[in-house]
């Protein structure tokens, strides 16, 4: 199954919606948007929403790390929100020096939340 990636803006959040089966394009694509709402928008929160998305390769995982270093200082809080372990760890490792970044497990509600306050 091929992969997808929507980035959008909801109530004030950057919100990329991964789904199916990543690849290198596609992650990079969504980091385009992403980029592109940070300097459009007043938006300073990242919600990554990995629920439907089929565990990624250590190689994107590292992609990911680069990209939060290069977007690190304008982002004031980010969450994932996960379906499992294996994407968990993946995510502990893409933004290990993340500022303020937390994992949250099968629990969007408790992501928006938390970016929120």
């Amino acid at each position: 199954m091929k992969g997808s990636a929507e980035v959008t803006l909801q109530d004030g959040i950057i919100v990329a919606v991964y789904t199916g089966e990543m690849n290198m394009e596609i992650v990079k694509q969504a980091a385009t948007g992403i980029e592109d709402l940070l300097s459009k928008s007043q938006s300073t929160k990242i919600l990554y929403n990995t629920l439907n998305m089929e565990s990624p390769s250590m190689k994107l995982a590292m992609e990911m790390k680069s990209f939060d270093a290069k977007i690190r200082d304008k982002v004031q809080k980010s969450a994932t929100v996960v379906p499992g372990a294996a994407t968990a760890f993946l995510a502990s490792i893409a933004f290990i020096l993340s500022k303020n970044h937390k994992v949250f497990h099968n629990d969007l509600a408790a992501a928006l939340s938390w970016l929120k306050t």
